[in-house]
């Protein structure tokens, strides 16, 4: 088991580096003259010495090797640089944003699986029923519709005809609880029901395969009911689709999160990576593309030791 984990923290290092490295290249070359937007903020003059004293503020003076490594090594001390835009520390700009962007997308993520697994549980056990005719649309419909245009169908129907829920906005939990939940329903639900549908489909299907085996055959000749069946022997073996499927929609979640930040005005990391490209803030983006592939990354790799715990054999290959 710990050659496996080696193995697979050695692949995911070396991706790292090399996501690093794309995405300082891709954002040097990015359009637009972001010192403008630098010597704005800053206040300095657009001489030869103010435009100097903004490149070594902002760090962009010297080759764009030394760019890179000087960069690189302030952002693994935790100095992740000064915004463009707001002057503010981008450290403090992710501690204040992340945890919007987290609380949306483990709210989405609760949602998946509040419904996708019992919906794919009892598809499967009522497999071909009207019943499961209904909810395997119903999964279909999850799957297919568009995350922006389910948003907007929420908001016109709960904040402007029920009035029941805010349209945008955010409410710190500490602040206020109450507020908090319902400012936070309508985005958790767009994020969460896509995969929910995905999730049915991947959990009806794996269970439907498991209970063609021979050892449930066994199961049932010994007795057992047909949910002592289904949560005791095919449960376990259908869990490997399942958490490929949860490590495969992490990005997807992500990137869907960032787009629902914008349309329901929350103040997370997605909506902050979305100002910053429009105001060229290198550093933001710098620190959000990396951040991200850093937890994409991280998610994978605990996928892959979720599938050497599930299934032994997949650890000795």
């Amino acid at each position: 088991m710990l050659r496996f984990i080696l193995s697979r923290s050695l692949h995911a290092a070396i991706v790292l580096c090399i996501v690093v490295v794309v995405s300082f290249i891709a954002v040097q070359a990015m359009p637009g003259d972001a010192l403008m937007v630098a010597l704005q903020a800053t206040g300095e003059t657009t001489d030869a010495r103010g435009i100097e004293a903004v490149k070594k503020l902002y760090g962009q003076d010297g080759t764009a090797v030394e760019q890179f490594f000087r960069w690189l090594g302030k952002f693994i001390r935790g100095d992740w640089g000064l915004s463009m835009g707001s002057g503010q520390a981008v450290m403090d700009m992710f501690k204040q944003s992340a945890p919007v962007t987290l609380e949306l997308f483990f709210g989405g993520l609760i949602w998946a699986l509040a419904i996708g697994v019992p919906v794919g549980m009892v598809c499967a056990f009522k497999r071909g029923s009207g019943l499961d005719t209904w909810l395997s649309g119903g999964s279909l419909v999850g799957v297919a519709l568009p995350p922006t245009f389910e948003a907007l169908a929420l908001i016109y129907v709960f904040a402007v005809i029920l009035r029941i829920l805010p349209p945008s906005g955010y409410v710190p939990f500490r602040d206020d609880p109450w507020g908090n939940i319902q400012s936070m329903l309508m985005p958790t639900f767009v994020v969460g029901s896509h995969l929910a549908g995905v999730l049915a489909r991947y959990v009806r299907s794996s269970l439907l395969d498991n209970l063609r085996q021979d050892f449930i055959r066994t199961a049932r000749a010994k007795g057992l009911t047909e949910w002592q069946i289904l949560f005791r022997h095919a449960v376990r073996p259908s869990m490997i689709p399942i958490v490929t499927v949860l490590g495969f929609a992490f990005g997807g979640m992500l990137a869907g999160a960032f787009i629902i930040e914008v349309i329901f005005a929350l103040p997370g990391v997605g909506r902050m990576a979305v100002n910053a490209i429009f105001e060229k803030d290198f550093p933001v983006i710098q620190a959000v593309l990396v951040i991200t592939a850093l937890n994409v990354l991280i998610v994978n790799f605990l996928v892959d030791i979720a599938y050497a715990v599930l299934d032994p054999r997949i650890r000795i290959r």
